[in-house]
């Protein structure tokens, strides 16, 4: 009896460690992870819970992909990368085994797990926020030093879900000051999602939110509430749609212009240079209009401790940021434009921020404005480092092309690197050197083990929660939503985080949920 409560207690060890871990320590989760799976292979009853793990179908079937993954390594040629792919995925095979042999938790302690993994996020997040602000950080992804501001997004997804299922949920027994703190805490998550331009996260939640409606609809559909929900969901749907757009064409349409008539000079008496098709329209003007070299170098340097010909905070040439600056300020490039500038906006401007709405902090705006910017490089022919949208277009092309010659089953566990790394410069890609994957976990999974490949994983995620009628949980429903969504041009699973976040709380919410009483035995007690 001692020794199965001392395995309890190291078992829930083991569990806090990943939890803490995943949102503030990759250590921490390694460390979990060898907790947990040496109480499983020390469990006297080992032999037992392999038989009862191999009798169990959702767990076998959502391991499957992991063999699989062993059978491609057979037809790999780079075995050394091949087992540190299956050292990383590892998570996939080691909590359903933990999980689907262990008794079902405590329903106090199954709680106390997920608002520690909730409480630990929005700490983990607000220290991000923290180094944002006291920084003044022009780059969002520089103020998370923790895990990736990819893999913090999701989850503050999965706390969010978390804290609205136990905050709105009337058969959970909390105070109402525990739920008014709870709903606070959404409201602050969504709102730092918001401020630090986590994009993959509020795409991901307004994708989501979509779904639930959805699904809403499907369960509740002779309700009277069903069209009031339906109506109101159109119209957020119309509203957000119709601000994108608006955005959009304010952005990229410029007034109508007739070079004979614009100003062929400046202030002082020097001539423009008006070249309207070397550069983008960005901030609804055109960048080649009304341009003088000379005069914006003279009054750059007199203000400015940067030398005009020299390289900003992101190594990018400051006589180039500053023209983007000032047009996004519909400021003239000569003389009297850098005067016009603010202090703040020359510390801007070598900082390495290219338009005025960058420097703004709470601006979606402005996150819509680069991907435009990023677009616009992309139909010149160029890509431009850290233009995230538009080197996934190309990896995704580029991942298309490798699948699609070797369709069947890939090219093996551990040859994905290497066939991106060919490709890519069989393209003469400007990220043939950048050791760079698909940025798609579904391609990713085509070029290595094929369309079987893809079949396999898809089976893996989604039988599972049918055999065992999961899809009506609702903290299980947001979860997968959340991960499935965010493989469409994330590697999700192809990170020590990020596969460790998808196993572990697939495996977590299917096996280790305490079982409802019409699914206990005669006798059995949580």
């Amino acid at each position: 009896m001692q020794l199965e409560k001392s395995r309890l207690y190291l078992m829930y060890l083991g569990i806090v460690l990943t939890i803490i871990g995943l949102p503030f320590s990759r250590a921490m989760i390694s460390i979990g992870q060898v907790v947990m799976g040496v109480v499983f292979l020390f469990d006297p009853n080992l032999w037992h819970k392999l038989k009862q793990f191999s009798a169990n179908k959702a767990a076998m079937a959502f391991v499957s992909f992991y063999f699989l993954m062993l059978i491609g390594l057979l037809y790999s040629s780079d075995i050394s990368y091949g087992f540190f792919d299956l050292r990383t995925k590892l998570p996939l095979l080691l909590f359903p085994l933990v999980f689907a042999t262990e008794k079902p938790l405590n329903p106090k302690v199954f709680k106390f797990f997920l608002l520690l993994f909730a409480a630990t996020v929005t700490a983990s997040i607000s220290y991000s926020l923290l180094i944002y602000f006291q920084q003044n950080l022009s780059d969002y992804r520089d103020a998370f030093p923790f895990v990736s501001h990819i893999r913090i997004s999701l989850e503050s997804l999965i706390a969010i879900s978390i804290f609205g299922y136990f905050s709105l949920n009337s058969k959970e027994n909390f105070p109402p000051w525990a739920r008014i703190v709870m709903l606070m805490s959404i409201l602050y998550l969504v709102w730092a999602l918001l401020t630090m331009e986590l994009m993959t996260g509020i795409v991901i939640l307004i994708i989501t939110l979509f779904l639930a409606v959805l699904r809403f609809l499907i369960l509740n559909n002779k309700s009277r509430w069903s069209w009031g929900v339906f109506t109101i969901s159109v119209f957020a749907i119309v509203l957000i749609s119709y601000a994108v757009f608006s955005t959009v064409l304010s952005y990229s349409h410029a007034p109508k212009y007739n070079l004979s008539q614009l100003d062929k000079y400046t202030a002082l008496g020097n001539p423009y240079t008006q070249q309207p098709e070397k550069y983008q329209i960005e901030n609804g003007s055109y960048i080649g209009l009304y341009i003088q070299w000379k005069e914006m170098k003279r009054a750059w340097n007199q203000r400015a401790e940067i030398n005009f010909d020299s390289f900003d905070g992101r190594s990018q040439q400051i006589k180039f940021t500053l023209l983007r600056y000032l047009n996004s300020k519909h400021l003239r490039k000569d003389a009297r434009g850098v005067n016009a500038l603010s202090a703040k906006d020359i510390h801007n401007i070598e900082e390495g921020i290219a338009n005025a709405e960058y420097a703004k902090k709470f601006s979606l705006k402005k996150r819509i404005y680069k991907l435009l910017w990023e677009y616009g490089m992309y139909q010149r022919g160029e890509i431009g480092s850290g233009h995230t949208l538009i080197q996934r277009v190309e990896l995704w092309t580029a991942g298309w092309q490798i699948f699609s010659n070797n369709i069947l089953f890939g090219v093996g566990t551990g040859d994905i690197p290497q066939a991106f790394h060919q490709q890519l410069i069989k393209e003469h890609s400007p990220l043939m050197n950048s050791h760079l994957r698909s940025h798609n976990q579904y391609i990713s999974i085509m070029v290595s083990l094929g369309i079987f490949g893809l079949i396999i994983f898809l089976f893996s995620i989604f039988y599972p929660p049918t055999v065992l009628k999961m899809w009506n949980n609702t903290l299980f429903f947001y979860f997968i939503s959340f991960l499935i969504i965010s493989m469409l041009w994330e590697d999700t699973i192809e990170s020590q985080v990020g596969v460790t976040l998808f196993a572990f709380f697939y495996a977590f919410y299917l096996f280790a949920r305490p079982k409802p009483l019409n699914e206990q035995k005669k006798g059995e007690k949580l």
